[in-house]
């Protein structure tokens, strides 16, 4: 009894399989084709894709306006995302955008005042033989350096000098000619 049981399973399922296999060939593989493809789309729409470069410029134009000096494509420790340089005239802007869904998650600004001011404020500084003047003035010797430098927020002239009583070092405000600093090393 189980050997008749067994062999008409058996029998079945070669049938079942026939049956199926003859069903393909003569589907002309449409079937196994579309079967196939549908797999595949799966996969596809499991996996992220990344936003085209006009849709990130669409989404960072949307944000602020100007040109869109570069673009750039990042990837921190697995997070990946766009950097959009704007500049509009007013100040330049970095805008940071998910690479995946476009959402924008930082916005930086950097006001070109800033830079206007830096040229206003370097319009005013007095010249190198002017500070020189001032310092052998003070001291008298041979300037042998001088460097323009900005310290907290304040230009100042850095200048070492020879004199017969040593070498000296002066500190200058580049702005009104003051001697902020004299130091006589023996």
């Amino acid at each position: 009894m189980k050997k008749v049981l067994v062999t008409g399973i058996v029998t079945a399922g070669i049938l079942l399989g026939g049956a199926s296999i003859i069903g393909a060939a003569t589907n002309n593989g449409n079937e196994a084709i579309q079967a196939e493809s549908v797999a595949k789309t799966a996969n596809v729409s499991q996996e992220k894709s990344l936003l085209s470069i006009d849709q990130v410029k669409e989404i960072a134009l949307s944000e602020q306006d100007g040109h869109i000096d570069d673009i750039e494509l990042e990837n921190e420790d697995g997070f990946v995302y766009y950097e959009v340089e704007i500049e509009n005239g007013e100040a330049e802007y970095d805008i940071y955008i998910e690479a995946y869904t476009g959402e924008i998650f930082r916005v930086e600004a950097d006001d070109n005042d800033n830079d206007s001011k830096e040229k206003e404020t370097m319009k005013n500084i007095i010249s190198a033989d002017e500070a020189k003047k001032i310092a052998m003035d003070q001291v008298g010797g041979k300037v042998v350096e001088l460097e323009l430098d900005e310290d907290d927020n304040r230009y100042e002239y850095e200048i070492e000098l020879e004199t017969n009583r040593g070498e000296v070092e002066m500190v200058i405000d580049a702005l009104t000619g003051e001697i902020l600093e004299i130091d006589f090393e023996d």
